[in-house]
C-alpha cells in the first residue's frame, strides 16, 4: 500500500517522456487500485494535476472497470443472488461508485409507506393494490413510453431520479419493495416484455405472515396465482392473457413464459436491453462496454432488437 506523498510523486511521473516509464507507472497505480482509488479520485476531481487529469481519468475508468468486472465474477459465484443487486452492478457502468447500500437508503421511505399500508392486508390482489397504490400514485413511478429506448431507463440511479422506467426496471423495482416486504413476486421472462407473477411458495410464513423471499430459490414456487404489469402501472392479468400475447407476436408458447426466472435470467435481460439502448444512442464506447461484461456473464452480443 502506498501513501498520499508517494502517489502524488507517481502520479508526476505521468509527465514522462519515455514510454516505458509511462507504462511502469500505469502498472503501479493499477496493481495498488484498491487502495489508492478513493485519492486518485480527489485528484482528479480537484483537478491537482490540471495537464495530467485526462491521463488520471483513463486510468480511474480502468481501476473502475476492473472493480466492476471482479465484482460481477463474485457476484455469479455468490451464494445470494438478488434482482436489485445485479442491477446495481450493471448501473455501475454508469456510475461507478454505486453501491447497494445507497440504493436501499433510498428506497427505505417507499418501503416504510408501503409497509405501513400493508399493514393487516394478507389478501394477494389486495396487496397488490395497495403497491400499484403507492409505487405508482404516491410515489409517480411510471413507464417511459415517450423515450422507451432511452438508457438511462435502465440506470437505477436515473429510474429513481425521474421516476420513469422501462418494463424490467420497473419491474426489478416492484419486485424487490415487494419482497422486503414478504410478498412472493418473481420476475416472469416473457419475450419482448418482462412483467411479474405473484407465486403460490411451497414453503409457509412464520408466525408473523412474512416470507424471507429474497432466500427463496424457484424451487419454492409452486404455481403462479396471476401475473402483473409493472410497467402499465401494475395492471393484473391472467394466463389466458400471455397467451393472446404470444399469438400476436406470433411466438410459440414455451412453459418458461409463464413460470417464475432466475435471477441471472433477469440479470441477462437488463444487459441485453443496455446493449441496444447504447447503440440506438450511437453511444459505441458505452456498448462495449456492456458487451465485455456480457461475456463474463455468459451471453453472446445480441442480433434481436430491444426486449
Amino acid at each position: 500500500m502506498i501513501g498520499s506523498s508517494e502517489l502524488h510523486a507517481i502520479i508526476k511521473l505521468l509527465d514522462d517522456t519515455d514510454p516505458e516509464v509511462l507504462v511502469i507507472v500505469e502498472q503501479k497505480l493499477l496493481s495498488e487500485a484498491d487502495s489508492i482509488v478513493d485519492e486518485l479520485e480527489k485528484i482528479w476531481l480537484e483537478n491537482t494535476y490540471s495537464d495530467l487529469n485526462p491521463r488520471i481519468e483513463e486510468i480511474l475508468k480502468l481501476i473502475q472497470k476492473r472493480k466492476l468486472h471482479q465484482d460481477i465474477k463474485n457476484w455469479l459465484k455468490g451464494d445470494i443472488q438478488t434482482a436489485l443487486s445485479a442491477w446495481v452492478l450493471c448501473s455501475r457502468i454508469q456510475y461507478p461508485g454505486l453501491t447497494l447500500g445507497m440504493v436501499r437508503t433510498h428506497l427505505n421511505q417507499l418501503k416504510i409507506d408501503a409497509w405501513i399500508k400493508l399493514s393487516g392486508v394478507r389478501n394477494p390482489l389486495d396487496q397488490i393494490n395497495v403497491l400499484n397504490h403507492v409505487i405508482f400514485e404516491a410515489y409517480g413511478f411510471k413507464g417511459n413510453n415517450d423515450n422507451y429506448h432511452d438508457p438511462d431507463n435502465s440506470i437505477i440511479t436515473r429510474v429513481l431520479e425521474t421516476k420513469t422506467g422501462n418494463p424490467i426496471s420497473l419491474a426489478i423495482l416492484y419486485m424487490s419493495l415487494a419482497n422486503d416486504l414478504g410478498i412472493p413476486l418473481f420476475g416472469i421472462n416473457l419475450p419482448q416484455h418482462f412483467i411479474l407473477g405473484y407465486c403460490r411458495l411451497h414453503s409457509l410464513p412464520d408466525d408473523n405472515g412474512y416470507y424471507a423471499v429474497t432466500d427463496i430459490s424457484n424451487d419454492n414456487v409452486s404455481s403462479v396465482l396471476f401475473y402483473l404489469n409493472p410497467f402499465s402501472k401494475g395492471q393484473i392479468f391472467s394466463q389466458e392473457s400471455i397467451d393472446a400475447f404470444l399469438k400476436v407476436i406470433n411466438v410459440d408458447e414455451q412453459p418458461a413464459f409463464y413460470q417464475a426466472c432466475e435471477v441471472l435470467d433477469i440479470f441477462k435481460r437488463i444487459l441485453r436491453n443496455m446493449y441496444f439502448s447504447f447503440g440506438e444512442e450511437k453511444n459505441f464506447v458505452k456498448q462495449e462496454e456492456v458487451a465485455e461484461i456480457m461475456e463474463i456473464v455468459g451471453i453472446s452480443k445480441p442480433n434481436s432488437s430491444f426486449d
